[in-house]
């Protein structure tokens, strides 16, 4: 037991549910399996982006992506699906993903944060942080807070 509560960690980063293409010519082709992208950051600071198949629970892509080398948009070209791309700045590496959540209604909040965790990963971590200890009933441990647990107040940091 730790004397300073630690916020329970979500599962990953980000995660949904999301389907591979194959590009053929011009066209996509889904790959028909059922499979889960997500992300999450590895203890030497790496931000990793998956995709892995839920019915086998095999993980099949495991990319390392640095800030500002790649960003996950819609292809608005594809009008029966929904379908996005992670598009590489630095290569003409492209893949493809297609949504596999029924409602379409979270889609776009998927690919913001995905962005967000490819460009400025620390800023999300920190924001989930906070947002775990505000629901954990902490506020991120400050000073203040740590006195409160100890059953100090304001008048012992002078």
């Amino acid at each position: 037991m730790s004397l300073f509560p630690t916020p329970p960690r979500q599962k990953h980063l980000v995660e949904f549910k999301a389907g591979k293409c194959t590009r053929e010519g011009n066209l996509l082709k889904p790959d028909l399996r059922k499979g889960l992208v997500y992300m999450d950051q590895s203890d030497d600071s790496l931000m990793h982006f998956y995709w892995k198949d839920r019915k086998t629970n095999i993980v099949e892509d495991d990319l390392i992506i640095f800030p500002e080398e790649a960003e996950f948009v819609r292809v608005t070209e594809c009008t029966t699906g929904r379908v996005y791309l992670v598009k590489f700045k630095s290569s003409n590496r492209k893949l493809f993903f297609w949504m596999q959540d029924k409602s379409d209604e979270k889609d776009e909040e998927h690919a913001t944060k995905v962005n967000r965790l490819i460009n400025s990963p620390d800023s999300v971590i920190a924001e989930q942080r906070t947002g775990a200890a505000g629901a954990a009933g902490g506020t991120g441990n400050t000073a203040q807070d740590v006195l409160s647990m100890l059953g100090g107040d304001a008048n012992d940091l002078a």
